[in-house]
């Protein structure tokens, strides 16, 4: 006996013709829906898979800003001790120098010889954590090269030469820098 089961029953009489149409229109109604089921589960994949990229890179944002975060403390934790190995302590005075720090303008009674060492640049002026410290120029040059946001003030008039006119009528005459704001 060969052939399918289904023409093997119509031969014996068990299954009508009308019968094996419907089993076969049956059969294809499930094949389809199977595939269709397959269609909707590989979109589903592809939702997962899209998901699982998509954490993936939130993940490897958050771990660069985090490692940025760290360098930053690093940073800063370097600055610090830098600053609290040359600080300047014994500043205070009664000359008043004042500078720019966070769009504001602030005043900083110094001494003297400090006063005439920071407007002549040899001393510069740096912060952590919104504190002010006094440090000198190579300090504050190694700092700058650290990270310039820390630098409040330097002024290096140490490596500048003022240029003169040639023609300057009042080049013989000195300018008084006895002026206090």
């Amino acid at each position: 006996m060969a052939g399918s089961l289904q023409d093997q029953l119509k031969k014996s009489g068990l299954v009508s013709k009308k019968k094996s149409q419907q089993l076969d229109v049956e059969k294809r109604k499930k094949i389809k829906a199977k595939n269709k089921g397959l269609k909707s589960n590989n979109e589903i994949a592809e939702k997962v898979q899209q998901a699982k990229l998509q954490k993936k890179q939130d993940d490897q944002k958050r771990n660069q800003q985090q490692q940025q975060q760290i360098k930053q403390n690093e940073e800063k934790a370097r600055i610090k001790q830098i600053i609290d190995q040359v600080k300047i302590k014994d500043y205070d005075g009664d000359t008043a120098f004042n500078f720019q720090f966070n769009n504001k303008i602030k005043t900083l009674y110094l001494n003297k010889e400090n006063y005439d060492a920071l407007v002549a640049g040899s001393i510069g002026l740096c912060q952590v954590d919104n504190i002010i410290f006094i440090v000198p120029n190579a300090t504050v040059n190694k700092i700058k090269s650290i990270n310039p946001v820390y630098v409040v003030l330097h002024q290096d008039k140490l490596n500048t030469t003022p240029e003169t006119v040639s023609d300057d009528p009042y080049a013989d005459y000195d300018i008084p820098d006895d002026l206090m704001w």
